[in-house]
């Protein structure tokens, strides 16, 4: 403590260190006072803490290191420094996050292929004539980027800079618009390939291949949902859109080539996984590489592209093992305080069904997901859901595209959806904030739908995966 003081005084002087000891006074004080009170009152401490430092600006990965290190110098009998480090060396030294960068670097990739324009032309096309055809091929473009992307953001990005203006300018309701694109950038981490499924399959201990194809039909089915809220938007509100023009066959056929090579893509990917040809890892190797030659084909790759993009994986890549690392650490002191057991015994003494279960799961989901970003709140909540799930007796792999699910809705929530904010940069002024969060409501609600539909009828789920394991 007296190296960090020695230091921010030289960094930002006797005024500023001041502030940041009364800033940090606050969480010190919390843990303190705590350190000998009942469980109950260490969690409030730990939760508010938590919420404090998030408020304050931290960023995730050092407010959940500094939850977990506060807890071992105030609650911990002696402070147990060793254990912090394996636990922090074993969240990131797992094979399956060794697929993340890979994944990532695809992504990135893609993006600069510039192929998406094409990818939308041919969907717009293949709606033809039909009234709101440009949503309804923003709602394909973004499953099929989705497919091959395994990001939220950059499917939400990449359409809001191409679908997004064009739909403006053909007279879309801005918020119609927008609305579709944050609901299909939510898309990139439902249909695999996705790396918030690799973090959780790495945390729950189920292999990624088997929730890679778990997402697939409940992908689908939420693209149906969507397209069933346009439909409905433009009968109560024809006006949204207007008429579509017809394309010729020729024009139709022609236009399949901005489809072909992101189905060639995730033939790649998804075809090595399937088959069992290649692990998670491997198959992001395949599909990064082809993605590559995919930039070289279209002449969209110099060398400071490339170097933005390994740029890009390894921010990325180094973000999602710190916050790794942060959860931890923070998973530590809540296993050692007994946390999740205490949580599992209360669950059961209030009798609670399955169904109101989830409905308390949904809430709370919902409310971190006004504040944190995805990738954070799986991490973050892992520790304690991984035992109140084998507790209940959910199924872990139907439990993961439920979370995912989950996930995606904080990312169009207000007031910190992430997508939210990426349309309103990529829209340069044409579209408000205000208007993009009301467009992404009904799409909110039948993604809550969704989870409530897979709660009756898990096979959508788990289908596909048993079939696979069977054969």
């Amino acid at each position: 403590m007296a190296a960090v003081l020695v230091a921010v005084v030289a960094w930002d002087g006797w005024a500023g260190a001041a502030r940041w000891l009364g800033f940090a006074c606050v969480p010190v004080a919390a843990y303190a006072w705590s350190a000998d009170a009942p469980l109950l009152w260490q969690a409030t401490a730990l939760v508010l803490t938590m919420l404090y430092l998030l408020f304050a600006g931290v960023r995730v990965a050092f407010v959940l290191t500094l939850s977990g290190l506060l807890g071992v110098v105030f609650w911990l009998p002696s402070p147990m420094l060793r254990v912090l480090a394996e636990r922090s060396w074993s969240a990131v030294h797992t094979f399956e996050l060794s697929a993340i960068p890979m994944f990532v670097l695809m992504g990135a990739l893609l993006v600069k292929s510039e192929a998406s324009g094409d990818m939308f032309a041919a969907m717009r096309a293949l709606m033809g004539r039909v009234r709101g055809g440009f949503a309804f091929a923003s709602i394909g473009a973004a499953g099929i980027f989705a497919a091959v992307s395994g990001s939220s953001l950059a499917t939400a990005a990449t359409l809001g800079r191409v679908a997004g203006p064009q739909m403006l300018d053909h007279g879309y309701d801005v918020r119609l618009a927008y609305g579709v694109l944050a609901a299909g950038g939510t898309l990139g981490i439902m249909i695999p390939p996705s790396i918030a499924m690799i973090v959780y399959g790495s945390l729950a201990g189920v292999p990624v291949t088997q929730l890679f194809m778990a997402g697939i039909v409940p992908g689908v089915v939420l693209m149906g949902l969507f397209a069933l809220v346009v439909w409905v938007w433009l009968l109560v509100c024809p006006q949204a859109a207007p008429p579509a023009r017809a394309y010729t066959w020729r024009e139709k056929f022609d236009s399949l080539k901005g489809v072909i090579p992101f189905m060639a893509l995730m033939a790649c990917v998804l075809g090595a996984l399937y088959f069992g040809v290649a692990t998670p890892t491997e198959a992001g190797a395949v599909g990064a590489l082809a993605a590559l030659g995919l930039c070289h084909w279209r002449r969209t790759l110099d060398w400071r592209a490339l170097v933005e993009s390994l740029e890009e994986t390894a921010l990325v890549t180094s973000f999602l093992l710190l916050i790794a690392v942060g959860a931890a650490q923070m998973g530590y002191v809540v296993d050692y305080l007994g946390v999740p057991g205490q949580l599992v015994a209360h669950i059961r003494g209030q009798g609670l069904s399955g169904g109101e279960l989830l409905a308390w799961v949904v809430v709370v989901y919902l409310v971190l997901g006004m504040f944190i970003e995805p990738i954070s709140m799986v991490l973050m909540t892992m520790p304690v859901m991984l035992p109140l799930i084998q507790a209940v007796g959910w199924d872990p792999l139907w439990f993961g595209i439920v979370l995912v699910l989950l996930v995606e809705v904080g990312l169009i929530t207000a007031p910190v959806g992430m997508i939210l904010f990426v349309l309103e940069g990529v829209a340069k002024g044409r579209a408000q904030l205000k208007d993009i969060s009301v467009g992404a409501l009904p799409f909110v609600v039948v993604m809550l739908a969704a989870v409530a539909l897979f709660y009756w009828v898990p096979g959508l789920v788990t289908g596909l995966p048993n079939l696979m394991v069977a054969t």
